[in-house]
């Protein structure tokens, strides 16, 4: 533990002696890295831990081989689309899941924000098929994340209001310990507008003319973009597509079952790229192919491009794949889409971004939508010297729901020896 800060080792130490905790802190605190350390020092102990994340460019961030999944993948709760009876089935009834889920001695999730009360309760039923005399199937559960970035996505068609996992009676008995240090960004000032804007608390004139500082030019073609909604992502990256040479190729999709539900899935139905141009994959296609991983076109060919994936050194063909959509009052898939799961990546949406770190970042604050969108944005780049932010107004610092709020001033648990604080039964 001698690379860890006070607060890290603090956390470190609480999670070796096997309590279920949950990892605060702002974004720069070094959760992710704590993680790391914390699932060597248990497996150097014997223990089999699986590290998952809520999003599959998050997994990204451990090493290949300590096989990072999303927890959707790794539980068999899906895209969410099953109710909690459903579920419970579906997990009983597949080998492979059920035998991760019984030789699992510890489970971390990153990013937890993102995973709603709805799926967090279904995580805990089915992690209970393990021992249900215990919650969690007396697994260790070690959570990361922070609740100020960008909170989960309601799903009206699966019946998931989109309300924080914290909410959860499962949420309760987790030890909360806060990471208070920076470690990704070093200038005070810099540090202290990202926490402020992530909140959207004590905005000053002071700290918006600070932030209007960051209007000047950076020169860095290999910038990332950043943007708040789907369709000022497309609109950028068509101007992009338009202005770089080459020849363009044109990628159809076909579709079957009933075309008015196919209007949320994400694979455009004309996909346009040109040889060069940057791309992002929007499907987990393998344990390394993830959603959010990005690449350049090498070669277009009738049956799909040929991409080159930097971050994972691999250069591979990318065919179309199915876009379902599942109907739960149906119980039934209604609609098929066929595409390549590729869209243009010269530009980000801001939620695709979470989990990140950049050197250089332009920050484009039209149509911010959400608490904590803002402080994700700026909080992705390593140094204020590589932020750009553009058509900033304090209106997108919007204040975080009180929930969080009380959330972060709730008690701490007392530590108990025997575990009795954490690991508790389900009677």
């Amino acid at each position: 533990m001698c690379t860890l800060n006070e607060d890290q080792r603090n956390v470190a130490t609480l999670a070796l002696k096997g309590h279920s905790i949950f990892i605060d802190g702002y974004a720069g605190t070094g959760k992710t890295y704590l993680v790391k350390n914390i699932y060597n020092d248990l497996t150097s102990l014997g223990k089999n831990v699986a590290i998952t994340c809520t999003t599959g460019i998050a997994c990204m961030n451990f090493d290949p081989a300590l096989n990072a999944s999303t927890i959707h993948r790794w539980s068999g709760l899906h895209d969410g689309r099953y109710s909690s009876t459903e579920v419970l089935a579906v997990v009983s009834n597949n080998e492979t899941t059920m035998n991760r889920i019984k030789q699992t001695d510890t489970l971390i999730i990153d990013e937890i924000s993102m995973l709603s009360h709805k799926l967090f309760d279904q995580l805990h039923s089915i992690c209970s098929l393990k021992d249900d005399r215990k919650a969690w199937g007396a697994m260790q559960i070690i959570l990361s994340g922070d609740f100020n970035q960008l909170h989960p996505t309601p799903n009206k068609a699966y019946n998931d209001e989109g309300q924080f996992c914290f909410k959860s009676v499962h949420f309760k008995k987790f030890h909360r310990l806060t990471l208070n240090t920076v470690v990704r960004q070093s200038e005070k000032q810099f540090i202290d507008m990202i926490r402020k804007v992530s909140t959207g608390m004590n905005i000053s004139e002071d700290l918006c003319s600070y932030i209007k500082t960051f209007e000047r030019p950076i020169n860095d073609e290999n910038s990332v973009k950043l943007f708040s909604k789907n369709d000022l992502v497309n609109r950028y990256n068509r101007k992009l597509l338009m202005n770089q040479p080459g020849d363009i190729y044109e990628y159809k999709a076909t579709d079957t079952g009933d075309r008015s539900k196919l209007q949320n899935v994400r694979a455009p139905g004309i996909l346009w790229i040109k040889k060069n141009c940057p791309v992002i994959l929007i499907r987990n296609l393998s344990q390394t192919l993830v959603n959010g991983l990005q690449g350049k076109v090498v070669t277009c060919e009738p049956d799909g491009p040929t991409v080159h994936f930097p971050k994972i050194k691999s250069t591979l063909k990318i065919k179309k794949i199915s876009f379902t959509v599942f109907s739960p009052k149906q119980n039934q898939t209604v609609a098929n889409w066929e595409q390549i799961p590729l869209l243009l990546s010269y530009a980000l949406t801001i939620h695709k971004s979470q989990g990140m770190t950049l050197d250089s970042v332009h920050v484009d604050c039209r149509e911010i939508f959400q608490p904590g969108q803002l402080g994700v944005a700026i909080g992705r780049v390593r140094s204020g010297k590589g932020l750009q932010v553009l058509n900033f107004s304090p209106k997108v610092c919007f204040p975080q729901p009180e929930d969080i709020t009380l959330f972060k001033t709730e008690p701490p648990l007392v530590v108990c020896d025997d575990l009795s604080c954490c690991r508790i039964s389900n009677s």
